[in-house]
């Protein structure tokens, strides 16, 4: 189920969505984006926009709506059957543990993203970085590990490669940049961290991504808590 999101809720973030003194201030400094979206055609959204026309006249925050949309009963059997139904490439997001890696791995999984949904499902749970040594020294298969969470630099890229990871994911970084300037804003994000992977690369003396290892990096013993 998703976590309790308390931030949305005080910020209007509902269905639909509920006005409040600082959104409104924040569209009345922001005029041009207002009117390019008042005059322009209806945000749709194709992959739930059958599931919400029961909702048209109704306020429901956006966590209860997700709710709705969850079984809390899947089980591994249940990913074990859908990667068999699927039967190709097939990854599982939001581990966290070995434990749970090796679990999936099981199931079917070709590859699994290692995720905390950016850290608003469950306080105290660990960056994916801190968990990704550990699991790369338990999954002795050729399962892709993906990383998930906190990227956003080059070098951030970097150091999740040279820790075992296959790719890294990001999420706010691009929605910044779509929010800041749309597609333009996205390829100039792109852009940035495309040059500073490359920058640091060759400071690294690498001519590659496959050069990066373990030696290139050197973990600093912070002793912290997190839930497991």
């Amino acid at each position: 189920m998703i976590g309790n999101r308390e931030r949305d809720l005080a910020s209007g973030l509902t269905m639909p969505p509920k006005l409040t003194l600082k959104s409104i201030l924040g569209f009345a400094l922001r005029p041009f984006w207002t009117f390019n979206y008042l005059t322009n055609s209806r945000l749709s959204l194709p992959n739930v926009e059958n599931r919400i026309k029961g909702l048209t006249n109704k306020v429901i925050r956006i966590a209860d709506y997700v709710n709705k949309q969850y079984d809390p009963n899947v089980t591994w059997d249940d990913i074990s059957e859908l990667a068999s139904i699927w039967g190709g490439p097939f990854a599982v997001k939001g581990v966290l543990s070995s434990k749970d890696v090796i679990k999936a791995v099981d199931a079917g999984a070709t590859a699994v993203i290692l995720s905390n949904h950016g850290g608003r499902q469950l306080d105290g749970t660990p960056a994916t970085i801190d968990v990704l040594s550990e699991i790369m020294d338990e999954l002795k298969t050729k399962t892709e590990v993906i990383l998930d969470g906190g990227v956003r630099r080059g070098t951030h890229v970097i150091k999740a490669l040279a820790m075992g990871a296959k790719a890294c994911m990001l999420g706010r970084p691009y929605l910044w940049g779509l929010a800041a300037g749309g597609e333009l804003g996205v390829s100039h994000l792109i852009k940035l961290l495309n040059a500073e992977l490359v920058r640091d690369l060759v400071l690294l003396g690498c001519g590659n991504v496959n050069e990066l290892n373990a030696s290139h990096i050197r973990q600093a013993k912070i002793r912290n808590f997190y839930i497991d």
